[in-house]
């Protein structure tokens, strides 16, 4: 691991409202992508109810995990007067970036903490989702298994595909059709995501609206997911309502997203949802307790 450690190096610095995107954030994507991972691995199971395999429990750092199938690193940085936690990963497979749901079926409204459908899915790493069972329009599918099909005026949606790929749609019913239409024509649904906004589309930082749901104009605590490169994402929490770390609009959790190396990128449920657990734990810690969510997106070992 010392090869992986060393790459990481580089001190982190505060960072400012319209920075440009630091050093460090380059080096740790840069050196996730890099690593070269097995490829004669045989994927995951696109099935809600299965979990990913067991991860190596002595290859596991308080910062980082390492198999022949993945690997993960956590960061902690300071950005926006807020306390930013970062997970960065990269897959051999595109069947490691996975869905689970609480009830164990999509139809469920059972919720249970991030932490503890992490555990249940041998989640390396996790955030919480996009509580779509709340959710009246949009697509909601996982692993294949579809809850919603339907277009949306109001909200952007989220697509990965059989590929590992993120596909964003921005709202508007007769656009999305169009676009989810020449989509089917080319790929499959693995996951579907009806929450948003949309935070970076083609490595370029989107024009949110003020009139967006979930509060885009407030300091708030938020989670997003990210796209870096093939098979290569991020995670991103930040926490808020506290004095100490305030949280941050949507418009600046888009700039930070791109600042961190994000290609593609996608706001999920924040408040007190927002949550990241790495190796059992809740990395993001806070005052509050762990919210009672419905679903998780989270990276999985294919290690046999």
């Amino acid at each position: 691991m010392a090869y992986f450690d060393d790459a990481y190096s580089v001190e982190d610095e505060d960072s400012d409202e319209g920075a440009k995107i630091k050093p460090d954030a380059i080096i740790a994507s840069a050196a996730i992508s890099d690593v070269l991972l097995s490829s004669n691995l045989k994927s995951l199971a696109v099935d809600l109810a299965a979990p990913g395999n067991t991860p190596i429990a002595a290859n596991f750092t308080e910062s980082s995990y390492y198999d022949d199938s993945i690997v993960v690193k956590m960061e902690q940085k300071r950005m926006y007067d807020s306390d930013v936690f970062i997970t960065y990963v990269k897959i051999a497979t595109p069947s490691q970036i996975r869905t689970a749901v609480a009830g164990g079926a999509i139809k469920s409204t059972r919720s249970n903490s991030t932490s503890k459908i992490a555990q249940n899915y041998n989640a390396i790493v996790a955030i919480n989702g996009d509580a779509y069972v709340k959710a009246k329009t949009g697509y909601a599918v996982r692993q294949g298994e579809a809850l919603r099909e339907t277009t949306s005026n109001s909200i952007d949606l989220l697509f990965i595909d059989e590929l590992g790929d993120f596909h964003i749609f921005l709202s508007g019913r007769e656009s999305q059709e169009e676009q989810i239409s020449a989509f089917k024509e080319e790929h499959e649904i693995i996951n579907a995501f009806v929450f948003g906004p949309a935070l970076v589309v083609d490595g370029k930082t989107c024009e949110i609206s003020d009139d967006y749901q979930y509060n885009p104009t407030g300091l708030e605590p938020r989670a997003g997911i990210a796209q870096i490169d093939t098979l290569t994402y991020m995670m991103v929490v930040v926490n808020g309502r506290a004095d100490n770390t305030e949280g941050v609009t949507s418009s600046q959790f888009a700039d930070l997203m791109l600042e961190l190396g994000a290609q593609q990128a996608y706001n999920l449920d924040g408040g007190n949802s927002a949550t990241m657990v790495f190796n059992g734990e809740v990395y993001n810690i806070k005052k509050q307790a762990e919210r009672s969510i419905y679903d998780i997106v989270y990276f999985a070992s294919a290690t046999e």
